[in-house]
């Protein structure tokens, strides 16, 4: 059985996805160090996906995942009988503490361990915006930020604190593993923040970093804040978008110029304040901090007065939305030509932002 079991269970957003890339390329030189990162027999990811959705009751879309994935991955887990293990998946941050339980008890004796990678919330809650919107949200940036950063009883906020509310996550995890073996790995505000975010996970789990390095990274940049409120607006105007189509369509929100959204500078202080509560958390309870309590806090430069950064004009989403007619309409699958869906949804967004 192996001897330590790393899991780590988010946050979302941060770079939990290039982590886990990192572990699934070095996966056979860590097997020869002692260190499992389940194999690919169990799915394209070594089955922590469908692992995870089955434990939480999940489903993915239209996926549902394989009766027992999860029971699969934890006695992979368990034969693992030459060091550490590590399963790795951030929707983990999700689980109620049953479900913590369940997880923990499934991998037998060995020492288990929880991980957390936490970014400050000036990077967190634009990234969490556009991600909502790409999955189909309709609120409008300025209202997601202030509903997200006051707590309101919106779904917006419950859906994002559920699983960056650091307390509260670690606490459903720590009723079940001892405080000395939750971890909360920061990620750091340098340009390097990826690399530095690598080496400190990986020295947490007790792999060394400089053999085992970080690589290539997708770009997790902001799309443009035109880009984005233009799906946006089709979200909210209830447009189906072929789904053949929306891959062209999210490319084409990146592809706008403009800026970037940032916060509403009203929204420094409760923002402040959630830092500094997540560091109380962490020195109340004893939790070992990977990193810095700086990290924790939003930079200056998260939040503006300019409210075009907030809410972008009229004209800068018309012109974004000349990208994403092109990006709609263009060489793929030409030969069908646009959907009408497309145009009537695209005639809505011009309705919505005509001046």
């Amino acid at each position: 059985m192996a001897s330590k079991v790393f899991v780590h269970v988010g946050s979302p957003l941060a770079p939990s996805t290039a982590l886990r890339d990192a572990l699934g390329r070095h996966r056979r030189r860590l097997a020869r160090v002692g260190v499992l990162y389940p194999p690919g027999h169990l799915g394209d990811d070594g089955g922590h996906r469908d692992a995870v959705l089955d434990v939480l009751g999940l489903t993915a879309g239209d996926h549902a995942p394989p009766t027992g994935a999860w029971d699969r991955l934890a006695e992979t887990v368990r034969d693992w009988r030459r060091g550490t293990a590590v399963v790795s998946h951030e929707l983990l941050a999700d689980a109620s503490s049953a479900q913590a339980d369940r997880v923990v008890s499934s991998l037998g004796d060995a020492e288990v361990h929880v991980v957390y990678v936490a970014q400050d919330l000036g990077r967190q809650l634009p990234l969490a915006w556009q991600q909502w919107v790409r999955a189909g949200g309709g609120v409008p940036f300025a209202a997601y930020a202030a509903k997200v950063a006051e707590r309101d009883p919106h779904r917006v906020a419950r859906v994002f604190w559920r699983s960056h509310d650091l307390g509260a996550v670690l606490s459903r995890w720590a009723a079940h593993v001892p405080a000395e073996r939750v971890h909360v790995v920061s990620v750091p505000h340098r340009d390097d923040a990826w690399t530095r975010t690598w080496a400190r996970f990986a020295r947490t789990l007790g792999i060394d970093p400089e053999r085992f390095r970080l690589g290539s990274v997708a770009d997790d940049s902001l799309a443009p804040l035109a880009g984005t409120e233009v799906l946006r607006l089709l979200n909210a105007a209830h447009s189906r978008v072929d789904p053949e189509r929306r891959s062209d369509l999210l490319r084409a929100t990146v592809a706008v110029e403009g800026g970037t959204p940032r916060l509403p500078e009203t929204l420094r202080e409760v923002l402040a304040a959630e830092a500094a509560g997540a560091a109380e958390s962490l020195e109340r309870h004893g939790w070992d901090l990977v990193g810095s309590h700086d990290d924790l806090a939003p930079e200056p430069d998260a939040f503006t007065c300019d409210p075009a950064r907030v809410t972008p004009p009229a004209d800068q989403v018309v012109s974004a939305q000349t990208t994403v007619i092109a990006a709609l309409c263009g060489p793929s699958r030409a030969r069908r030509g646009p959907a009408g869906v497309h145009r009537r949804a695209l005639r809505v967004v011009t309705d919505r932002v005509r001046p």
